[in-house]
């Protein structure tokens, strides 16, 4: 679905750094995420800022989600490049699937993508809260394979580390950038957050965050292990 590629791309860019990418592969890595995200940020915040929305939009997308995902998803790029709103817009197919519910086809499309979008804001700078922490906690799980790891492999894992959470944080300086809700919009969410996040997290591909969260769990169990010994 269009809106759930758009959150696909950011989410994506959030766990660039935990996929197995060697210290050599991630400038380049982190790069290429962050221009993504980057125009992702500049496009969506140029599309959506004329509108806000209220109770009928918000039951207007939980209740189209599902059929929209036909429409939208034939104009999901497969390399997850940024969906380009302009050609939506233009697109025969999405007028005619609009007009049929009775729907204003750019508006619809703009405060479908502002609600989302803001959701997403949101899971971004919740998980940024807990990042401090997160590092301090893994830096300490190193810190006691330390001397099982031997030096020049322990501060190889102890700089991806810190780099890992400082891509991070050039994320969450990206995502303070999207639309942040009026008062009215948030009142709104409040009601309807748990059936939109449900909706946004559905497909069986998208469990970024969840991923991002559990980064590090695993990998730092295994520091025992023959391959990071000597």
């Amino acid at each position: 679905m269009i809106l759930r590629n758009i959150t696909r791309i950011a989410a994506a860019a959030i766990i660039t750094l935990a996929s197995g990418i060697s210290l050599a592969q991630v400038g380049d890595a982190e790069a290429e995420a962050l221009a993504k995200l980057e125009q992702m940020t500049s496009s969506v915040n140029s599309f959506v800022a004329d509108v806000r929305f209220d109770a009928d939009d918000v039951e207007s997308l939980i209740d189209l989600w599902d059929d929209f995902d036909e429409v939208g998803s034939a104009y999901e790029d497969e390399d997850d490049e940024f969906v380009d709103f302009e050609t939506i817009m233009a697109s025969a197919e999405y007028k005619s699937w609009a007009s049929s519910h009775g729907l204003d086809s750019e508006d619809w499309l703009r405060k479908s993508t502002r609600i989302t979008m803001i959701l997403y804001r949101e899971q971004v700078l919740e998980g940024a809260a807990s990042m401090p922490a997160q590092m301090d906690e893994q830096l300490a799980m190193l810190e006691q394979q330390r001397e099982q790891l031997g030096e020049e492999m322990y501060q190889q894992i102890k700089q991806s580390t810190e780099e890992s959470f400082a891509y991070f944080g050039k994320i969450v300086e990206l995502a303070k950038e999207l639309p942040e809700p009026t008062a009215a919009e948030s009142a709104v969410l409040d009601s309807y957050r748990s059936e939109l996040m449900a909706l946004m997290s559905e497909d069986e591909d998208d469990d970024y965050y969840e991923d991002y969260e559990d980064y590090g769990d695993e990998d730092y169990e295994d520091y025992g292990d023959d391959d990071y010994e000597d």
